[in-house]
């Protein structure tokens, strides 16, 4: 996202969907939870308001400063499995439904990670271009893992029935047992393949690998530019390079070239082998056993 908002005459979004950053979203997807799961037609009122704002351009409204200020600084924290406080439901409804406005002049770029069990529904309700990212599952889970990541550990995934009724049960896929590292696999699992089904069927959208953007990535973002009909300029170059540099955690400056196969370094074992179980139990074809062959020595 922030590559892509170099170009000039676009505006960057950071998963304004995401409940954790955007009061409005708390009540926008309180009945549909973390993961939407939507197909295209379906009613989701609150939910479309979301997006028509979102891809206005999003722009901060006075009930949304409000209620940041009413959640305090511990907004992100609040929100767990669903659940609300008082404070919490009375943000929310605060800052419920945010009006569109008039669009803005620039191409806007949105960022989402919670998107991938609706993007279908979102991509025909709206004038959208998808693009896809994927990476590899392993450095997914040693992510997850290193940042306590709420997604890798709420339940949501796996206890949503619509989620369970559209692929979980349709999959014959077993729900995962108690071990943390098996439960974060299969939402994992769950994601990928839920992804890949809606990529089949929409051969239109643009994808790419986040392996693919850290090899000469220079090159591989012009092409990318390209393709999304994007300019690029001087200001996109100078970021990547600058932003080649050593980072960890939430920050997002990393050297590029060290990272593609970091997970072999970051997960022991047991863990990949518990990560390999359980996507195999997922109609996978993106990843095959041989992209978790280990070639770095395991810390």
């Amino acid at each position: 996202m922030r590559v892509l908002g170099t170009s000039p005459g676009t505006v960057k979004l950071l998963e304004p969907d995401n409940e954790d950053k955007q009061p409005a979203a708390i009540h926008a997807k309180h009945r549909l939870g973390r993961y939407p799961s939507l197909v295209p037609g379906q009613q989701a009122g609150p939910y479309r308001v979301l997006w028509a704002w979102i891809l206005n351009g999003g722009q901060e409204t006075g009930r949304s400063r409000q209620a940041r200020r009413i959640l305090g600084p511990g907004e992100a924290t609040r929100i767990f499995e669903g659940n609300m406080d008082l404070t919490t439901w009375f943000a929310s409804t605060l800052a419920r439904n945010p009006r569109a406005g008039e669009p803005v002049p620039q191409r806007v770029i949105a960022k989402s990670i919670h998107a991938q069990l609706s993007l279908e529904w979102i991509d025909h309700a709206f004038a959208v271009t998808p693009l896809v990212l994927l990476r590899h599952p392993g450095s997914v889970l040693a992510s997850w893992m290193e940042v306590g990541l709420k997604d890798g550990r709420n339940s949501t995934l796996e206890s949503r029935p619509e989620i369970r009724t559209r692929y979980v049960d349709r999959w014959d896929v077993p729900l995962p047992g108690s071990d943390p590292i098996e439960k974060m696999s299969w939402r994992i699992g769950l994601l990928i393949a839920a992804v890949e089904e809606a990529l089949a069927r929409n051969p239109g959208w643009h994808v790419r690998t986040h392996e693919q953007l850290c090899t000469d990535s220079v090159a591989t973002f012009r092409t990318l530019f390209d393709d999304l009909g994007l300019e690029w300029g001087d200001a996109t170059e100078q970021f990547l390079v600058e932003n080649d540099t050593p980072g960890e955690g939430y920050a997002t400056k990393r050297v590029a070239a060290d990272i593609i196969d970091s997970w072999q370094r970051r997960l022991d074992d047991g863990q990949l082998a518990t990560l390999r179980r359980v996507l195999a139990t997922f109609p996978i074809t993106t990843y095959t056993d041989a992209d978790f062959e280990r070639t770095l020595r395991a810390d």
